[in-house]
């Protein structure tokens, strides 16, 4: 007789609870099904998301879970008709939301099964997938429910397809059309005219998109969201004779209108008090007449200029404009000066994110002024502000709320780390060529900032292992962390460094002595790593890539140039279920026969690059049959650069 499961007297609702604490965690739902039987068949009926890694898992998968609301299938690019059809009768009740935006081979037929058979779908994404066309279209229109549509770069599709989703799809909400560059006004306004409830819409890269369907547009009354990215059909004339106005509107995003002056934007936005977030990225000169159209929106939060021109005059009027902004975005603005964003930043005490990247204008004396007003400043970019000396940073201690800080290729020393370390809520800190750094400043992080999850140091070269092994020790819950290019960096690093569990990305790129052992340490512990960086490391060998392939089943990509792999350490990491990327050249090692091998065993591979050498030594039917399965092989000439075989 076995003894009672007393697993079983919990409620269900505990039970359920518990699951839903452990979703963070890929594995942890897993190792809750095999505690037990009522566990698993628990864990079965609960599980409402799905994202399989490999196209032969939806059949098992299909049987487990009946329950499945969302399936994210951006893994399995070889999806087709009769997989469409399969999973759309197995969650025909239940499907709500499907992404196919990876998957290359299905047609209008596996999307008419899809319409017919799962009549609760509101949200599907066909992105990427330039051939398909209006009969495309028109088949997913017939899934009437539709609130969230997705064709991003479906190139094919035309005005006689938008409006057959238009016509059916009524109560469609939120729609992305950005670089369908066959569809013209007629199309936008039709989705305008039929669909009434729409809030958000993007209409980016359009080419033949002008401001005659603005009209239709802007009477929407419910759009909250209207992006316009590089519409270069749209000019300033066209819209001074708009008659319609858009109240509803929150975020307007024009980055890239290089037509449109402040007489557009004045134009686009009348009428919308309730405006949070404008975009003007790389459009427009900043004026103090953009100032005063910024005047109209009281609620006006987030304000991005970066790449724009001729700041110097209309950014201190934007202080006089503007005085309840959280986020503000300078980066590569020319004419930003210690004078008139000291005067913004003052004005604009309740200011949170703030970006200033290639400022390199700015002094020293700017930063006290920006960390005494705006004390609830929680992220700041300042990469290559190369006029701020070191005595800049030390003021930056001040912004305790800070959990963001982009330093990249600054005078920063140990003693700006040091005032640095008392943001104790950091998790991202970027750290790249920052020269004067050493092992003792990043001892002053490793001590003060456990929450840090983010660490770059590429390039940093005075950072050696003491300084790795104390962030190592301080901060458990990196997942992500560069050290590229640092001679410094040994095996010693990587074994401290895998008590990091949570890590998923590590670049270690450029750093001579890593060996196979250490990248043992890191994948044997390191079970969530995603994206692994290993180009220039020339020890590592056969011996690492079996390592790699027993242990990290979750590798989704990963760069091996100049390392001493041969064709058997390749053909192992096609075992790996996840593997979607890989970068590889100048690998004396491989050969034409060991490239194909690996090609036709990777199923899960979308994208490779390789050297332009192997291109006329792989068969032509192998070229064709990577195509078809929707792996893009991308052949490059790269000279190869002796130094790091010296």
């Amino acid at each position: 007789m076995e003894p009672p499961n007393f697993f079983d007297l919990l409620a269900k609702d505990l039970l359920y609870a518990i699951l839903d604490h452990l979703r963070d965690d890929p594995f942890a739902p897993k190792f809750f099904s095999q505690a037990c039987k009522s566990f698993y068949a628990l864990e079965s009926t609960h599980r409402t998301a799905l994202k399989p890694r490999r196209l032969d898992f939806l059949p098992r998968a299909s049987r487990r879970y009946p329950s499945i609301l969302h399936l994210d299938l951006t893994l399995c690019p070889c999806v087709d008709d009769f997989a469409l059809k399969a999973l759309s009768l197995a969650w025909r009740s239940s499907l709500r939301s499907l992404d196919l935006s990876g998957c290359r081979l299905f047609s209008h037929v596996g999307l008419s099964a899809l319409a017919l058979n799962c009549t609760y779908l509101v949200e599907v994404d066909l992105s990427n997938r330039p051939d398909l066309t209006d009969v495309a279209a028109k088949a997913i229109a017939e899934a009437v429910n539709l609130e969230r549509l997705r064709l991003g770069r479906c190139k094919g599709i035309t005005d006689m397809g938008i409006g057959c989703i238009a016509v059916k799809c009524g109560r469609l909400r939120n729609v992305v059309l950005r670089w369908c560059i066959r569809v013209t006004d007629f199309g936008a306004g039709l989705i305008a005219i039929k669909c009434k409830e729409i809030r958000s819409l993007d209409l980016s890269y359009m080419p033949q998109i002008t401001e005659r369907c603005l009209n239709h547009i802007l009477q929407l009354e419910h759009l909250e969201d209207l992006v316009l990215e590089h519409c270069l059909g749209i000019e300033d004339h066209g819209l001074a004779t708009l008659q319609a106005n858009c109240k509803s509107l929150k975020m307007l995003n024009l980055s890239k209108c290089q037509n449109i002056g402040h007489i557009g934007i004045a134009s686009l936005t009348n009428g919308a008090q309730n405006l949070e977030k404008l975009i003007l990225s790389s459009s427009l000169v900043v004026t103090t007449d953009l100032a005063k159209c910024l005047q109209s929106f009281p609620r006006l939060q987030l304000v991005k200029l970066d790449g724009c021109l001729g700041v110097e005059s209309g950014l201190k009027a934007i202080g006089y404009s503007c005085n309840s902004l959280k986020e503000l975005n300078l980066s590569k603005c020319v004419g930003v000066t210690d004078e008139n964003l000291s005067f913004l930043v003052k004005t604009n005490k309740n200011l949170e994110k703030l970006d200033i990247t290639c400022c390199r204008t700015l002094t020293p004396e700017f930063i006290p002024n920006l960390t005494n007003s705006c004390l609830r400043l929680t992220s700041l970019r300042m990469e290559s502000c190369s006029l701020i000396s070191r005595e800049g940073f030390l003021f930056i201690g001040q912004c305790q709320l800070l959990e963001e800080l982009d330093v990249t290729d600054t005078e920063i020393d140990d003693i700006g780390l040091c005032s640095i370390s008392r943001c104790t809520k950091l998790s991202s800190l970027k750290l790249g060529i920052c020269l004067m750094i050493t092992d003792k400043g990043l001892k002053h992080i490793a001590n003060s900032c456990s929450e840090l999850k983010n660490l770059d140091l590429y390039r940093s070269s005075r950072i050696t292992d003491e300084g790795i092994i104390a962030i190592a020790l301080g901060c458990p819950s990196l997942t992500v962390v560069n050290i590229a290019y640092n001679s410094n960096i040994t095996d010693s690093s990587l074994a401290f460094l895998s008590k990091c569990q949570k890590l998923r990305t590590l670049e270690i790129r450029g750093c001579p002595h890593i060996s196979p052992q250490g990248l043992s340490n890191i994948v044997a512990r390191c079970k969530n790593l995603e994206t692994l960086d290993l180009k220039k490391c020339r020890k590592i060998n056969d011996a690492g890539m079996i390592q790699l392939a027993q242990h990290s089943q979750s590798l989704k990509q990963i760069k091996l140039s100049y390392c001493s792999v041969t064709d058997v350490g390749l053909i192992a990491l096609a075992s790996i279920s996840c593997l979607r990327y890989i970068s590889i050249f100048h690998v004396e090692g491989l050969t034409s026969n060991g490239l194909v091998a690996f090609l036709l065993a990777c199923q899960s591979l979308t994208k490779a690059k390789f050297h332009a050498c192997f291109e006329s030594l792989i068969p032509q039917q192998i070229l064709k049959y990577m195509e078809a399965r929707g792996c893009v092989l991308v052949w490059r000439e790269k000279t190869f650069e002796s130094s790091w075989w010296d």
